[in-house]
């Protein structure tokens, strides 16, 4: 299954999210295995960032800023700043420490045939 690498925890499509908090060797194990299987996808902006991520998995990130595109089933890794950067001009100047970082990994589903949607809000149905 394809991994989704994120600097941020946002959901960029509709779909279903289980998102939880994980270790850094966790996350650097993940990160690792799916670059092994050809299965990584970067969606990492920042420089520091994808520096960060190379150094506890061991393999390179590439910076892209483009939109994430998520496919219809996907594992996203999220290492993102544990603070939000109050003057966004700063942005790209950090130079964040390893103790700044926080990792997730959510399980994304797009499939709709399991969701039933009341009013607008939709509710999960196994």
């Amino acid at each position: 299954m394809t991994t989704i690498l994120l600097n941020s925890a946002m959901m960029p499509d509709e779909g279903l999210y289980i998102l939880r908090r994980v270790s850094r060797e966790f996350f650097g194990e993940l990160v690792a295995d799916a670059h092994r299987r050809g299965e990584l996808r970067s969606y990492i902006g920042y420089a520091e960032t994808a520096q960060h991520i190379e150094r506890i998995a061991g393999v390179p990130i590439p910076v892209n800023r483009a939109a994430t595109q998520l496919p219809e089933q996907a594992v996203i890794a999220i290492c993102k700043l544990a603070y939000r950067v109050l003057d966004p001009s700063a942005k790209g100047q950090l130079r964040p420490g390893d103790e700044d970082f926080e990792y997730f990994v959510a399980t994304y589903d797009r499939n709709y045939l399991r969701w039933k949607i009341v009013s607008d809000e939709p509710q999960f149905s196994p």
